[in-house]
């Protein structure tokens, strides 16, 4: 399957969320109501059921949400120290030598694609980490004073390390799926009850607007599952922080692009990455009036590439 957009998807963002799919479920809720009139079941108290189906419901989805919720405050938190450490080590390292603050410089470039490009499998920033341990050698420790900046280096380089394994287990981190099948048993039930429960245009209405509700919560629960949202925006923004820092283009993986606002005359770094060749091709392109039709034509470009290497 092809890894690149074409221009149309660049512009309109089609790297969309689940609970955009709440539309055409209300479509279906709609066209259900109007067409099912004559199912409605009077033979046994349907309010009593609802009361209860939906009880369980609040009570299911207050605890993935809270479950939710505390990750993504610990991931903010995470994050934030996180850039707080790389900033560390490229301020400490301006003292340690030329060569050393190079080498700096260079991790946290690599080591912010990577995580960037796949946050949710931070694991793949464990190279770029043993690189900085293995570049230690270089620091330039003529001085006193260079020592001790080179202590607090190696201290900032141990409070990273612990984050970064704190980091890689909450973006893999998910909810439990007996969870995730109890809230969609329960959804359904409720759902189904409601539509027995449609007598006057009013119920029929009201059956609409609450089973949509229903899985737009469902849905924009998933999204906030698989860090589509929330957390990964604040994510990017770390991301552009740390470029900007260290003197380098902003980078962006291909699918970013529509999540990210470009600024008129700047150059940027477009990442097309080929999971099947675990290869990743960089472009630098500065964003003006042609950026679309090149970017376009880089994608056509490419395409074709890949479609002959297969």
């Amino acid at each position: 399957m092809a890894f690149f957009m074409v221009e149309n998807e660049i512009k309109k963002g089609w790297d969309i969320y689940l609970y955009y799919w709440v539309i055409p479920f209300f479509i279906l809720f709609t066209l259900i109501n109007y067409f099912a009139n004559f199912l409605n079941f009077n033979g046994f108290d349907l309010g009593l059921m609802v009361s209860v189906v939906s009880f369980l419901f609040g009570f299911f989805l207050t605890i993935c949400f809270s479950i939710t919720t505390s990750r993504l405050t610990a991931l903010k938190e995470a994050n934030a120290f996180e850039t707080g450490r790389l900033t560390s080590f490229f301020q400490l390292s301006k003292y340690l030598g030329a060569e050393f603050h190079d080498k700096v410089k260079n991790f946290i470039d690599q080591y912010t694609r990577l995580t960037l490009r796949d946050y949710g499998n931070y694991e793949i920033g464990r190279a770029s980490v043993s690189s900085l341990y293995d570049s230690l050698y270089s620091m330039d420790l003529k001085t006193e004073h260079k020592k001790a900046i080179a202590n607090s280096f190696l201290y900032v380089l141990g409070e990273f390390a612990v984050i970064r394994e704190k980091l890689e287990y909450l973006t893999q981190m998910k909810m439990i799926k007996a969870m995730k099948i109890a809230n969609l048993i329960l959804a359904s039930i409720l759902i189904m009850l409601l539509f027995l429960s449609r007598g006057e245009s009013f119920t029929g209405t009201l059956f609409v607007l609450l089973s949509t509700t229903i899985v737009f919560i469902l849905l924009i629960l998933e999204d906030y599952d698989n860090l589509k949202i929330g957390d990964y925006v604040i994510n990017i923004s770390n991301a552009e922080q740390l470029f900007d820092l260290i003197g380098k283009e902003r980078y962006y993986p291909e699918n970013l692009i529509s999540k990210v606002k470009l600024e008129e005359g700047k150059k940027y770094r477009i990442g097309f990455y080929n999971k099947k060749e675990n290869q990743e091709k960089i472009v630098t392109l500065e964003y003006n009036r042609s950026f679309n039709l090149k970017l376009t034509n880089l994608f056509s470009k490419f395409r074709k590439k890949e479609e002959q290497s297969n």
